[in-house]
């Protein structure tokens, strides 16, 4: 019985896929129809075969051959390599014995075994020679004449030849086959009307992932452009295929449809440039091509021309394979008496569901994971306090080094603090741990380097000019607290430099621009653009009345935006200098209530810099870039107190919000749907717990590569690191099932 079922089994395999090279021929599926027919091996199409031989394609001739046969399989199959490659060098335009046509046919025909009892002695005495020569009489006869001839000398040879025996002919199908069997097991369907084309296109997805035909698989994704891969993508990707990877993209969308697939193109030359251009470190560059991946993930999630391809119905195991047997199994004994009855036919919820339905199942574990999680206790999260040996000052700027081997904080007393993770004495992890417990390595620790020097930066002349802001590059930190800038080693914690005036206009904020340019913001609205490797002032910008709060860079578009103390946002070009658009009136431009006009604090693009998050102390929003269209604004609840920071994690798939009553709030960044709220505190009241002291998370930092994992710099000089249990995101529901293994607390620190 199990060797009549596996017989059974391999019989509906094939008929299979007959039916579906029909569907791929019937529907202009061209590519992958003939990559099908090499992958399964179930149908030579000689006519497709041959037209490569009279168009003279000589290359994608022998691939097709070769894919259903070998030189070493029989005497046929070595008659019919040795007929092609004859053929091949007879067209060569210089068929004398140091050509390298001649060259190229003596390597073809060495891969073609050779035995006497064969009867091909021309075969024998070609490769026996030294000059290959071919009988001259190949060279004055007309090419198409040729060619003609070896179609027809070949097809006899395929005819006999055991290895293409059956395969040469396709089965005699009703038109539209496939599409009538599934119409058969699941009448409601409109498949006739291209109703349900899309979930069958979907079922020989399955099937042909399963069968594992990876050629026909992908270039079938490409071709109904239902499925987006991005498994697929990532793979190529890393294996530095940025060519397969271009081209799948591309099959989908192109770089002109909208900003996301335009910023995709455009990490896909990143890294292509990475590939062929020396950087740092291995660490660094696997850093970064990791973010990069990861960057390419995300945008295919926010980008309109994907997103809606991104999702695969979850199906039962070889389901086209089993509705085409139900769907046998019960034709054959209903056939005879040609029965129109549809009592027994098996129903498949899958095809006849409505697509709002389907749409529905897709993203019923979606709603589930927006379900506001409340965190009130330390044992709900991952959490630790990074220890502080200074003053209690309000933390000011914080930050996560680029590669995240570090945490960099500024307090309101003008002094920095770095912690690092300790693997034992005097080693350091290159990355923060993914798992944070108290009791397992590493452990943080405050550092300080041998000189026993501190960071400390120039303390602003008064309290109302008290401004703090730094910015990293390379192994330099470049800090103000209101007077000048300084520039600090980060090895060695010395100040190697210091510019700017300690009097107004001093610098109020200040970016990074590629590749050698600072923009520093001044309490008089202004923006200089600094040229760091002449040291001079490039450009001026003048488009704000009042001090500059904030500023962000967007390598996509090349623009800067900067925000005011004018409730002004502004966008320059970075290749002109020249303001692009501006908005005069922030605070009422996207409010969707009469909010108190409020100071925008902080302007952040995403991480793949399309989006622009603006915050103010009363609600964020989301703005295009370079336009400033607002997408979306979140007011938070009329009880909850000011809004002190945002940021985007680091995938750009949420945004962490704290709030000065004492909690922060985890939002979807596409919807605003709160996925869960943070209590802190439970992470920060002293012990006895009667004394009430009102502790806030003045700045939040997210990590560069665990989405999940956040700093928080407290109004009370700590910094906090949290994260969710386990290795779900926050608020979902395998973030709370912990892995209850401790023995990977060190991950290799990544």
């Amino acid at each position: 019985m199990g060797d009549s079922t596996m017989i059974l089994d391999e019989t509906n395999r094939k008929n299979l896929i007959f039916l579906i090279l029909q569907f791929l021929h019937e529907e202009g599926y061209e590519k992958s129809l003939h990559l099908l027919e090499q992958d399964s091996g179930a149908f030579f199409d000689y006519s497709y075969f041959s037209g490569f031989i009279t168009n003279g394609k000589w290359k994608d001739a022998e691939d097709y051959l070769s894919a259903f046969t070998s030189p070493h399989t029989n005497t046929f199959s070595r008659k019919m390599f040795f007929d092609l490659y004859k053929c091949k060098f007879s067209e060569a335009p210089d068929r004398s014995g140091g050509s390298e046509s001649a060259n190229i046919f003596s390597n073809d025909l060495r891969r073609i075994p050779v035995f006497k009892d064969d009867g091909f002695e021309d075969l024998v005495e070609v490769i026996a020679v030294d000059d290959l020569r071919i009988p001259e009489k190949t060279g004055s006869v007309d090419k198409a004449l040729v060619r003609a001839s070896l179609c027809v000398d070949l097809r006899k040879l395929a005819e006999s030849n055991p290895s293409l025996c059956g395969k040469l002919v396709f089965p005699n199908l009703n038109k539209s086959a496939l599409l009538s069997l599934i119409s058969l097991i699941c009448p409601n369907s409109n498949v006739r009307m291209g109703g349900s084309k899309e979930d069958l296109i979907r079922l020989i997805l399955q099937f042909l992932h399963e069968a594992k035909y990876k050629n026909t698989l992908h270039r079938f994704e490409q071709e109904t452009k239902v499925f987006f891969n991005v498994n697929y993508l990532a793979e190529v990707m890393k294996l530095g295929e940025m060519g397969k990877a271009e081209e799948y993209l591309a099959a989908f969308t192109d770089k002109h449809a909208n900003i996301y697939s335009k910023a995709m193109f455009l990490e896909l030359q990143k890294l292509k440039w990475e590939a062929t251009t020396p950087s740092g470190s291995l660490d660094n560059t696997t850093s970064q091509k990791t973010k990069l991946l990861a960057s390419v993930g995300m945008l295919a999630k926010k980008n309109p021309a994907l997103r809606d391809k991104l999702s695969f119905p979850k199906m039962a195991k070889s389901r086209l394979l089993t509705l085409m047997k139900q769907t046998m199994d019960w034709w054959r004994p209903h056939s005879c008496s040609n029965s129109k009855s549809l009592e027994d036919i098996p129903v498949v919820p899958y095809l006849c569901g409505e697509p709002s339905s389907l749409e529905n199942k897709l993203n019923r574990t979606k709603v589930g994971n927006c379900k506001l999680k409340e965190i009130n206790h330390p044992s709900e999260c991952s959490s630790l306090v990074l220890p502080n040996y200074w003053s209690g000052e309000r933390i000011a700027c914080l930050t996560y080094s680029p590669c995240g081997d570090y945490i960099l904080a500024l307090a309101d007393d003008a002094t920095h603090k770095l912690w690092t993770w300790s693997t034992g004495q005097n080693e350091f992890c290159k990355h923060t741990p993914r798992v944070l417990k108290e009791d397992v390595f590493p452990k943080p620790r405050l550092h300080q380097p041998m000189s026993g020097k501190t960071m400390k930066n120039e303390i602003a002349t008064s309290v109302e000019d008290s401004t703090s802001c730094f910015a990293i590059k390379g192994s330099y930190l470049f800090s103000t607290s209101g007077g000048k800038i300084a520039v600090f080693d980060l090895k060695s914690f010395e100040r190697v430099a210091s510019f700017g005036s300690p009097i107004k206009p001093t610098a109020t904020y200040f970016i990074f621009i590629p590749v050698d340019l600072l923009a520093v913001g001044l309490d008089d609205g202004s923006i200089l653009i600094h040229c760091l490797s002449s040291r001079k002032i490039k450009e001026k910008l003048d488009g704000h009345d009042q001090r500059i709060t904030c500023l962000a860079f967007s390598r996509c578009f090349n623009v800067l935006v900067s925000s005011g103390a004018d409730g002004k946002l502004c966008v320059w070009s970075t290749k002109r200098w020249l303001k692009l658009t501006s908005i005069d009136s922030i605070q009422n431009f996207c409010t969707r209530r009469n909010n108190v006009p409020s100071l925008v604090t902080q302007i952040q693009f995403d991480p793949y810099q399309i989006e622009l998050l603006v915050v103010q102390d009363k609600w964020i929003s989301r703005h295009a870039a370079p336009t400033l269209d607002c997408l979306s604004q979140w007011v938070p609840d009329e009880s909850e107190a000011a809004i002190t920071s945002a940021t985007y994690s680091s995938d750009g798939e949420i945004i962490c919000v704290g709030f000065r009553s004492e909690s922060i709030k985890i939002l979807d960044s596409m919807t605003f749907l709160i996925k869960c709220r943070i209590n802190l505190t439970a992470f920060t009241q002293p012990i006895p717990s009667n004394i009430r002291v009102k502790v806030y998370p003045a700045v939040v930092a997210a990590h560069p590569s665990h989405p999940s994992q956040i700093s928080v710099g407290l109004s009370n000089g700590k910094v906090i690191v949290l994260q969710p249990l386990g290795r779900g995101g926050w608020g979902e529901a395998d973030a709370l099932e912990d892995d209850g293994d401790n023995s990977d607390g060190l991950e290799h620190c990544y």
